[in-house]
């Protein structure tokens, strides 16, 4: 068990599991892969996607693997037996039937939170772009509280103060996932409404996952991202597959889509548009992190015409 928390999955394997084909020994999923501006394709089992090595692993706690035993235990479990229950209700329920209840609601939202704040692009978007300019306010206002003599003394020091990006990345784990700020996150794709999509161009054109499956678009913005289209925003738009034939869209009650909010939030909706699908999956495929996954048969109709 030394290295059972080495290879850290940065998206649960039990909700990659779900878009792959169960063989005798391992999960086998399609998977692209895009390092360096080339693109691969391979049949790859999900234990060996979508995973950083050692990337949770912290300073600040007593046990190292803090983070992953949090995400494995917390949750990584809602994506085995409560989406699977979400998932058979949808299946098993009339068409436009209420599907998702509150305690559905709770559990996704659960698992869409923590996949936006657990990726490297939002960690990576803190350190890079929110904190320099958090710790330049931080250091001015250290050295307003300093009396002149120490200042002169010190304010060299202090400016060139740095930390280092392990002690950044720390500090965004520990920002987002304490108890107030994640119920708070939750609590906001809870209020908004929800649609239930059923693909019904399952066996031709699937939803694709990816090792970033969480798709945060705005209406009337070309740019994706958490960071580029923010929660509370009346706007924001989130879309997240559950398997390759059911996804979840969550709108906002304050914008424009919110006049439908009484007649379909919570309802399944099949859905039998192509060109919708097909836009979803290429946005979700463009910003992986590194792995995008395609169920079959279209993954092996990809790969034949690679060929």
């Amino acid at each position: 068990m030394a290295n059972a928390y080495t290879d850290q999955h940065i998206v649960p394997k039990r909700y990659l599991d779900r878009f792959g084909t169960k063989g005798r020994k391992a999960t086998m999923i399609g998977t692209r892969m895009l390092k360096k501006g080339q693109v691969n394709f391979f049949i790859a089992a999900t234990d060996d996607v979508g995973y950083i090595k050692d990337y949770y692993d912290v300073t600040d706690k007593d046990d190292p693997k803090y983070w992953e035993h949090f995400f494995a235990n917390t949750i990584d479990t809602l994506c085995g037996r409560d989406m699977e229950n979400i998932i058979a209700k949808v299946t098993l329920s009339q068409k436009n039937a209420t599907v998702l209840s509150l305690p559905d609601k709770e559990v996704l939202s659960k698992v869409i939170v923590a996949q936006l704040m657990r990726i490297p692009q939002s960690i990576d978007y803190v350190t890079r772009h929110i904190y320099p300019s958090v710790t330049k306010q931080v250091k001015q206002e250290v050295a307003s509280l300093l009396p002149p003599f120490l200042l002169e003394k010190y304010e060299e020091q202090i400016r060139n103060i740095e930390f280092s990006k392990q002690y950044q990345k720390e500090l965004v784990l520990n920002h987002a996932f304490e108890p107030k700020n994640f119920d708070r996150y939750c609590k906001i794709l809870q209020n908004g409404f929800w649609i239930v999509y059923v693909n019904m161009f399952r066996d031709k054109m699937p939803f694709v996952t990816s090792d970033n499956p969480v798709l945060v678009e705005g209406i009337g913005k070309t740019e994706t991202g958490l960071f580029s289209n923010g929660l509370v925003r009346p706007t924001t738009c989130i879309f997240y597959p559950l398997s390759p034939a059911i996804a979840v869209a969550i709108y906002s009650r304050n914008g424009m889509l919110g006049v439908a909010a009484d007649k379909y939030d919570g309802k399944k909706v099949e859905i039998d548009e192509m060109q919708y699908i097909g836009a979803k999956n290429a946005k979700i495929i463009d910003q992986a992190y590194l792995h995008s996954f395609i169920p079959q048969p279209l993954y092996d109709e990809i790969a034949e015409k690679r060929r």
